[in-house]
């Protein structure tokens, strides 16, 4: 019977300790004040992350692209996002650029830093061999691995997702950004070097509206509303000048770059 009790009073203990997932909305400040993010990340899981023009949703273990184009707004599954990206830059003959030799890099934590009254630890990415390694090649965060904030830190990899996707379209990630990658999965960003900052962190409940998806395209449909806007944009696009070529004669100027898909708005 002593036992039964001391067991229920440990466990009392534990659950009154443990901190599970709240409500919580995370704002910082981008290097320089040349913009914001702001996070908003339930307690079941769904999170909005939004920055200038760009929105991403994580709903039911998915994560979707936000984008306006001029038929309105719609939403996409990052995978199908980035496959489409990658499938337009194939069809306009772009490929990815060869990965050139790269020094090797290792992740380590090296003391403790608070910011908006958050304690976080500090971790740093630097070469395995600083005389290889280019100089002043260093990069350090300061994250919080507290649980309470767990599910901002997977609302804001998102934003790392995406990033990563779009470097192994033009020829895959190093190895230094693997290591930040590693490094930035290990709970909430306090502090991404001079880069992302964090002001302040708002505990209260949130509108289940803010994680309400427009219209989802599957990926057909993604690609075929992508690439109208691309060809409507490039239609937009001034007529090429002629410029006289060595013997005098008229010749056409250099085509441009094919125009890029849209880029993904707030709603």
């Amino acid at each position: 019977m002593i036992r039964i009790c001391l067991a229920a009073v440990a466990a009392l203990a534990l659950s009154a300790c443990s901190k599970a997932p709240e409500d919580v909305t995370a704002r910082y400040t981008l290097g320089g004040g040349s913009g914001s993010v702001t996070v908003q990340a339930a307690a079941n899981g769904d999170a909005r992350v939004e920055s200038g023009q760009q929105a991403l949703v994580h709903k039911g273990d998915t994560d979707y692209m936000l984008i306006t184009d001029p038929k309105g707004a719609f939403a996409a599954k990052m995978d199908d996002f980035l496959a489409v990206i990658g499938e337009m830059m194939r069809a306009d003959g772009m490929k990815p650029a060869p990965t050139p030799p790269q020094s090797e890099y290792e992740l380590a934590k090296t003391g403790t830093d608070t910011l908006a009254g958050i304690k976080g630890d500090i971790w740093k990415v630097t070469p395995k061999d600083p005389a290889k390694g280019p100089a002043g090649e260093t990069v350090e965060a300061v994250i919080s691995s507290d649980p309470a904030y767990a599910h901002v830190g997977k609302a804001l990899a998102m934003q790392t997702k995406l990033g990563a996707g779009m470097q192994k379209l033009q020829g895959g990630a190093g190895n230094l950004e693997k290591r930040i990658e590693e490094m930035l999965g290990k709970g909430m960003v306090l502090r991404f070097d001079n880069s992302l900052k964090l002001d302040k962190v708002e505990k209260a409940p949130i509108d289940a509206k803010v994680f309400a998806l427009p219209t989802v395209l599957d990926k057909a449909a993604l690609k075929a509303r992508l690439t109208a806007a691309r060809d409507a944009a490039k239609a937009a696009q001034p007529p090429m000048p002629v410029q006289p070529s060595a013997d005098g004669a008229p010749t056409a100027a250099p085509a441009p770059a094919p125009a890029p898909a849209p880029a993904p708005k707030a709603k």
